[in-house]
């Protein structure tokens, strides 16, 4: 139960977290670096991914998917809000590009497909912690098969 707790505290705060950071690199994406915003949005991907694989399997499913829908129904309002803004401060100083809608859709896919990516960080995290786990459990097996091997041996003379 503890782990449920903590794992829709961090949906919640990665959630709130992802539903600004989203629009901010929309922004990012419309205006200054396209490679850049989604560099970091992988890398918010990958962050949430290992916070999340801490927690048990079924803990760690519903944070991700609880995380993934906050930041997106979040996202669509602080979008509205931060878009106005942005283009206000930027046609202040300079000039905003608008992007047509097959940009925009390209964004909010890749955004998703990135974000759904934390699954397969989390994912990554567990094999490798279940391959730590092997190698310990055999190196032990392995330690008792030789120290069986040569006791006997001394027992026998």
């Amino acid at each position: 139960m503890k782990d449920f707790n903590t794992a829709m505290r961090r949906s919640l705060v990665f959630g709130a977290i992802g539903a600004v950071l989203v629009p901010l690199m929309f922004e990012c994406y419309a205006n200054i670096s396209r490679t850049g915003a989604f560099v970091i949005l992988a890398g918010w991907a990958v962050f949430i991914g290992v916070k999340y694989s801490l927690l048990d399997y079924k803990a760690a499913m519903l944070a991700a998917s609880a995380g993934t829908a906050y930041t997106i129904g979040l996202g669509l309002i602080c979008y509205i809000i931060i878009h106005k803004a942005a283009v206000a401060i930027l046609e202040k100083n300079s000039k905003y590009f608008y992007l047509d809608w097959s940009e925009h859709l390209k964004f909010w896919v890749f955004t998703f497909l990135i974000l759904c990516s934390a699954y397969i960080v989390m994912f990554f995290v567990w094999g490798i912690r279940y391959a730590v786990r092997q190698i310990k459990s055999n190196n032990q097996r392995v330690e008792g098969y030789i120290a069986n091997a040569f006791g006997e041996g001394e027992d026998e003379k």
